[in-house]
Protein backbone atom coordinates (compact mmCIF):
# COMPACT_ATOMS: atom_id res chain seq x y z
CA UNK A 1 0.00 0.00 0.00
CA UNK A 2 2.80 2.40 0.92
CA UNK A 3 4.63 1.57 -2.27
CA UNK A 4 1.57 2.35 -4.40
CA UNK A 5 1.11 5.68 -2.64
CA UNK A 6 4.66 6.73 -3.48
CA UNK A 7 4.13 5.77 -7.12
CA UNK A 8 0.95 7.84 -7.27
CA UNK A 9 2.64 10.89 -5.70
CA UNK A 10 5.59 10.67 -8.07
CA UNK A 11 3.25 10.37 -11.03
CA UNK A 12 1.30 13.47 -9.96
CA UNK A 13 4.49 15.54 -9.54
CA UNK A 14 5.86 14.44 -12.91
CA UNK A 15 2.49 15.13 -14.47
CA UNK A 16 2.40 18.65 -13.06
CA UNK A 17 5.88 19.40 -14.34
CA UNK A 18 5.05 18.05 -17.80
CA UNK A 19 1.78 19.94 -17.78
CA UNK A 20 3.53 23.14 -16.80
CA UNK A 21 6.14 22.73 -19.53
CA UNK A 22 3.44 22.12 -22.10
CA UNK A 23 1.50 25.13 -20.79
CA UNK A 24 4.42 27.31 -21.76
CA UNK A 25 3.28 26.83 -25.34
CA UNK A 26 -0.35 27.80 -24.64
CA UNK A 27 -1.71 31.26 -25.60
CA UNK A 28 -0.80 33.85 -22.98
CA UNK A 29 -4.40 34.80 -22.17
CA UNK A 30 -5.46 31.21 -21.44
CA UNK A 31 -2.32 30.45 -19.44
CA UNK A 32 -2.62 33.72 -17.54
CA UNK A 33 -6.02 32.75 -16.24
CA UNK A 34 -4.72 29.39 -15.16
CA UNK A 35 -1.42 30.37 -13.57
CA UNK A 36 -1.67 34.12 -12.81
CA UNK A 37 2.03 34.82 -13.41
CA UNK A 38 2.96 38.49 -13.12
CA UNK A 39 6.29 40.31 -12.80
CA UNK A 40 6.34 42.85 -9.98
CA UNK A 41 8.91 45.61 -9.39
CA UNK A 42 9.11 47.98 -6.42
CA UNK A 43 11.50 50.90 -5.92
CA UNK A 44 12.45 52.37 -2.55
CA UNK A 45 15.15 54.80 -1.44
CA UNK A 46 16.68 56.37 1.62
CA UNK A 47 15.07 59.69 2.47
CA UNK A 48 18.28 61.37 3.66
CA UNK A 49 19.55 62.37 0.23
CA UNK A 50 16.17 63.62 -1.01
CA UNK A 51 15.15 65.41 2.18
CA UNK A 52 18.33 67.48 2.37
CA UNK A 53 18.18 70.65 0.23
CA UNK A 54 20.38 70.48 -2.85
CA UNK A 55 22.79 73.38 -3.37
CA UNK A 56 22.34 74.86 -6.89
CA UNK A 57 25.42 74.21 -9.02
CA UNK A 58 26.84 72.27 -6.09
CA UNK A 59 28.20 68.76 -6.06
CA UNK A 60 26.38 65.94 -7.85
CA UNK A 61 24.03 64.05 -5.53
CA UNK A 62 23.81 60.25 -5.71
CA UNK A 63 20.68 58.56 -4.39
CA UNK A 64 20.74 54.81 -3.83
CA UNK A 65 17.62 53.03 -5.05
CA UNK A 66 16.62 49.57 -3.84
CA UNK A 67 15.05 47.67 -6.74
CA UNK A 68 13.01 44.60 -5.73
CA UNK A 69 11.74 42.01 -8.23
CA UNK A 70 9.61 38.86 -7.95
CA UNK A 71 6.88 36.98 -9.80
CA UNK A 72 3.40 36.48 -8.40
CA UNK A 73 1.76 33.14 -9.21
CA UNK A 74 -1.34 31.08 -8.76
CA UNK A 75 -1.52 27.56 -7.38
CA UNK A 76 -0.49 25.98 -10.68
CA UNK A 77 2.17 28.58 -11.47
CA UNK A 78 5.03 26.88 -9.66
CA UNK A 79 5.60 24.45 -12.47
CA UNK A 80 5.89 27.27 -15.00
CA UNK A 81 8.52 28.96 -12.84
CA UNK A 82 10.43 25.67 -12.70
CA UNK A 83 10.37 25.64 -16.50
CA UNK A 84 11.93 29.13 -16.49
CA UNK A 85 14.68 27.98 -14.13
CA UNK A 86 18.08 29.54 -14.83
CA UNK A 87 16.63 32.38 -16.90
CA UNK A 88 16.69 36.09 -16.03
CA UNK A 89 14.17 38.87 -16.11
CA UNK A 90 15.60 42.28 -17.00
CA UNK A 91 14.24 45.31 -15.17
CA UNK A 92 14.65 48.44 -17.27
CA UNK A 93 14.84 51.84 -15.57
CA UNK A 94 14.61 55.16 -17.40
CA UNK A 95 14.08 58.79 -16.44
CA UNK A 96 10.86 59.92 -18.12
CA UNK A 97 10.48 63.37 -16.55
CA UNK A 98 12.15 65.83 -14.16
CA UNK A 99 12.00 69.47 -13.09
CA UNK A 100 13.39 71.80 -15.75
CA UNK A 101 16.11 73.04 -13.41
CA UNK A 102 17.42 69.53 -12.75
CA UNK A 103 19.79 67.29 -14.66
CA UNK A 104 19.57 63.60 -13.82
CA UNK A 105 21.26 60.42 -15.00
CA UNK A 106 20.96 56.72 -14.29
CA UNK A 107 24.09 54.66 -13.82
CA UNK A 108 22.90 51.82 -16.11
CA UNK A 109 19.86 50.82 -18.17
CA UNK A 110 18.89 47.35 -16.95
CA UNK A 111 19.23 45.12 -13.90
CA UNK A 112 19.02 41.30 -14.23
CA UNK A 113 17.04 39.21 -11.74
CA UNK A 114 16.41 35.46 -11.59
CA UNK A 115 12.85 34.55 -12.53
CA UNK A 116 11.41 33.48 -9.20
CA UNK A 117 8.54 34.04 -6.78
CA UNK A 118 11.11 34.93 -4.12
CA UNK A 119 11.79 38.64 -3.65
CA UNK A 120 15.26 39.76 -4.77
CA UNK A 121 16.72 43.24 -4.20
CA UNK A 122 19.51 45.02 -6.03
CA UNK A 123 20.90 48.51 -5.39
CA UNK A 124 21.02 51.13 -8.11
CA UNK A 125 22.16 54.77 -8.23
CA UNK A 126 20.57 57.85 -9.75
CA UNK A 127 22.70 61.02 -9.92
CA UNK A 128 21.31 64.55 -10.18
CA UNK A 129 22.32 68.20 -9.88
CA UNK A 130 20.32 71.41 -9.50
CA UNK A 131 21.07 74.25 -11.91
CA UNK A 132 21.76 77.88 -10.91
CA UNK A 133 18.18 78.98 -11.52
CA UNK A 134 16.64 76.35 -9.22
CA UNK A 135 14.10 78.24 -7.03
CA UNK A 136 14.93 77.98 -3.33
CA UNK A 137 12.96 75.28 -1.51
CA UNK A 138 10.58 74.72 -4.42
CA UNK A 139 9.46 71.10 -4.75
CA UNK A 140 11.21 69.40 -7.62
CA UNK A 141 10.98 65.87 -8.86
CA UNK A 142 12.59 63.07 -10.88
CA UNK A 143 10.20 60.52 -12.37
CA UNK A 144 11.66 57.08 -13.09
CA UNK A 145 9.85 54.33 -15.01
CA UNK A 146 10.56 50.71 -14.10
CA UNK A 147 9.47 48.09 -16.60
CA UNK A 148 9.85 44.38 -17.39
CA UNK A 149 8.88 42.92 -20.76
CA UNK A 150 6.38 40.08 -21.02
CA UNK A 151 8.19 36.73 -21.04
CA UNK A 152 5.98 34.01 -22.46
CA UNK A 153 3.42 33.24 -19.78
CA UNK A 154 4.77 35.82 -17.35
CA UNK A 155 3.02 39.15 -17.76
CA UNK A 156 5.18 42.26 -18.02
CA UNK A 157 5.23 45.17 -15.61
CA UNK A 158 5.46 48.97 -15.90
CA UNK A 159 5.17 51.66 -13.24
CA UNK A 160 6.53 55.14 -12.53
CA UNK A 161 8.20 56.26 -9.29
CA UNK A 162 8.93 59.83 -8.23
CA UNK A 163 11.90 61.14 -6.23
CA UNK A 164 11.35 64.53 -4.51
CA UNK A 165 14.12 67.13 -4.75
CA UNK A 166 14.38 70.45 -2.88
CA UNK A 167 16.96 73.07 -3.95
CA UNK A 168 18.63 75.06 -1.19
CA UNK A 169 18.92 78.85 -1.00
CA UNK A 170 21.87 80.24 -2.90
CA UNK A 171 22.88 83.52 -1.19
CA UNK A 172 24.88 85.03 -4.03
CA UNK A 173 25.09 88.74 -4.84
CA UNK A 174 27.27 90.79 -7.16
CA UNK A 175 28.07 94.36 -6.00
CA UNK A 176 29.13 96.91 -8.62
CA UNK A 177 30.51 100.43 -8.10
CA UNK A 178 29.42 102.54 -11.09
CA UNK A 179 31.43 105.57 -9.93
CA UNK A 180 34.55 103.81 -8.60
CA UNK A 181 35.53 103.57 -4.92
CA UNK A 182 37.87 106.57 -4.65
CA UNK A 183 37.05 110.25 -4.34
CA UNK A 184 38.94 113.52 -3.77
CA UNK A 185 36.96 116.24 -2.04
CA UNK A 186 37.40 119.38 0.02
CA UNK A 187 36.98 119.30 3.80
CA UNK A 188 33.64 121.11 3.46
CA UNK A 189 32.32 118.63 0.86
CA UNK A 190 30.57 115.25 1.01
CA UNK A 191 31.51 112.10 -0.91
CA UNK A 192 28.59 109.95 -2.13
CA UNK A 193 29.25 106.43 -3.47
CA UNK A 194 26.40 104.54 -5.20
CA UNK A 195 26.58 100.75 -4.81
CA UNK A 196 24.59 98.66 -7.28
CA UNK A 197 23.85 95.13 -6.03
CA UNK A 198 22.67 92.36 -8.35
CA UNK A 199 20.89 89.20 -7.21
CA UNK A 200 22.59 86.08 -8.55
CA UNK A 201 20.74 83.88 -6.06
CA UNK A 202 17.51 81.92 -6.36
CA UNK A 203 15.14 83.67 -3.95
CA UNK A 204 14.07 87.14 -2.84
CA UNK A 205 17.05 88.47 -0.93
CA UNK A 206 17.58 91.23 1.62
CA UNK A 207 21.09 92.68 1.67
CA UNK A 208 22.14 94.23 4.98
CA UNK A 209 24.85 96.90 4.68
CA UNK A 210 27.04 98.01 7.58
CA UNK A 211 29.93 100.47 7.93
CA UNK A 212 32.55 98.21 9.49
CA UNK A 213 35.27 100.81 10.13
CA UNK A 214 35.56 104.58 9.83
CA UNK A 215 38.56 106.79 10.81
CA UNK A 216 38.36 108.91 13.92
CA UNK A 217 36.86 112.30 13.20
CA UNK A 218 35.26 111.12 9.97
CA UNK A 219 31.55 110.40 9.50
CA UNK A 220 30.14 107.64 7.26
CA UNK A 221 26.56 106.44 6.85
CA UNK A 222 25.17 103.80 4.48
CA UNK A 223 21.77 102.55 3.32
CA UNK A 224 20.93 99.95 5.96
CA UNK A 225 19.31 97.42 3.63
CA UNK A 226 18.01 96.83 0.11
CA UNK A 227 15.67 94.13 -1.20
CA UNK A 228 16.39 92.17 -4.37
CA UNK A 229 13.54 90.45 -6.22
CA UNK A 230 13.63 86.68 -6.74
CA UNK A 231 14.29 86.88 -10.47
CA UNK A 232 17.96 86.39 -11.25
CA UNK A 233 19.66 89.63 -12.23
CA UNK A 234 17.35 91.96 -10.30
CA UNK A 235 19.20 94.97 -8.86
CA UNK A 236 18.92 97.64 -6.19
CA UNK A 237 21.13 100.61 -5.30
CA UNK A 238 22.51 101.54 -1.90
CA UNK A 239 24.50 104.69 -1.05
CA UNK A 240 27.52 105.35 1.15
CA UNK A 241 27.89 108.97 2.32
CA UNK A 242 31.25 110.09 3.73
CA UNK A 243 32.10 113.40 5.41
CA UNK A 244 35.71 114.24 6.39
CA UNK A 245 36.73 116.34 9.39
CA UNK A 246 36.02 120.01 8.61
CA UNK A 247 37.56 121.84 11.53
CA UNK A 248 39.04 125.26 10.84
CA UNK A 249 42.32 125.20 8.95
CA UNK A 250 44.08 123.44 6.13
CA UNK A 251 43.44 119.69 5.61
CA UNK A 252 45.32 117.03 3.66
CA UNK A 253 43.93 113.65 4.76
CA UNK A 254 43.53 110.32 2.98
CA UNK A 255 41.46 107.66 4.74
CA UNK A 256 39.77 104.31 4.02
CA UNK A 257 36.21 103.35 4.98
CA UNK A 258 35.26 99.66 5.05
CA UNK A 259 31.72 98.34 4.56
CA UNK A 260 30.09 94.89 4.51
CA UNK A 261 27.17 93.45 2.54
CA UNK A 262 25.35 90.35 3.84
CA UNK A 263 22.72 88.51 1.72
CA UNK A 264 19.79 87.01 3.64
CA UNK A 265 16.78 85.04 2.38
CA UNK A 266 13.74 87.31 2.70
CA UNK A 267 11.40 84.48 3.77
CA UNK A 268 13.71 83.25 6.52
CA UNK A 269 16.36 85.62 7.83
CA UNK A 270 18.13 82.75 9.58
CA UNK A 271 19.22 81.61 6.13
CA UNK A 272 22.25 83.84 5.55
CA UNK A 273 25.17 83.99 3.17
CA UNK A 274 28.72 85.13 3.67
CA UNK A 275 29.51 88.82 4.02
CA UNK A 276 31.16 90.65 1.15
CA UNK A 277 33.52 93.51 2.02
CA UNK A 278 34.40 96.64 0.08
CA UNK A 279 36.84 99.50 0.80
CA UNK A 280 36.41 103.15 -0.17
CA UNK A 281 39.28 105.66 -0.30
CA UNK A 282 38.54 109.35 0.32
CA UNK A 283 41.09 112.18 0.10
CA UNK A 284 40.21 115.43 1.85
CA UNK A 285 42.35 118.38 0.75
CA UNK A 286 41.85 122.10 1.15
CA UNK A 287 41.13 124.91 3.60
CA UNK A 288 38.15 124.88 5.89
CA UNK A 289 36.62 127.98 7.47
CA UNK A 290 34.21 125.86 9.50
CA UNK A 291 34.42 126.88 13.16
CA UNK A 292 36.00 130.23 12.41
CA UNK A 293 33.45 131.86 14.71
CA UNK A 294 35.10 130.09 17.62
CA UNK A 295 38.50 131.64 16.94
CA UNK A 296 37.26 134.93 15.49
CA UNK A 297 37.45 136.84 18.84
CA UNK A 298 41.03 135.70 19.28
CA UNK A 299 41.88 136.79 15.73
CA UNK A 300 40.27 140.17 16.33
CA UNK A 301 42.24 140.63 19.55
CA UNK A 302 45.48 139.73 17.72
CA UNK A 303 44.65 142.15 14.90
CA UNK A 304 43.87 144.92 17.38
CA UNK A 305 47.14 144.28 19.23
CA UNK A 306 49.12 144.35 15.99
CA UNK A 307 47.45 147.60 14.95
CA UNK A 308 48.17 149.16 18.33
CA UNK A 309 51.81 148.09 18.17
CA UNK A 310 52.18 149.67 14.72
CA UNK A 311 50.42 152.77 15.93
CA UNK A 312 52.75 153.27 18.90
CA UNK A 313 55.85 152.44 16.89
CA UNK A 314 54.86 155.02 14.33
CA UNK A 315 54.15 157.57 17.07
CA UNK A 316 57.54 156.95 18.71
CA UNK A 317 59.36 157.55 15.44
CA UNK A 318 57.76 160.95 15.15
Amino acid sequence: MSKNRKIIQSTIIIGLVLFSVCAAFLPSTSAGLLFNLQSVVSVSYSGNETEQPVVPRGSIINVQLDITYYVTRGVLGQGILIAYGGKNAFVKLEIVDHSEWLTANLMKDTIPFSISDQKQTSTYNVAFQASENAPAYAQGYITIKASVATMGLIEGFEEEFTLPVFPAYKPLIDPYLPETNTRKIGPMDTAVFPIEIKNLGNAETIVFLVVESVPSGWNAIITSQVTLAESEGSTATAYLVVKPPKGFGYHDDEKTIKISMEPVRADDQKDRGEKIYENFLVESQGFSVYGIEAVLPIILVIVVIILLVFYYLKKIKK
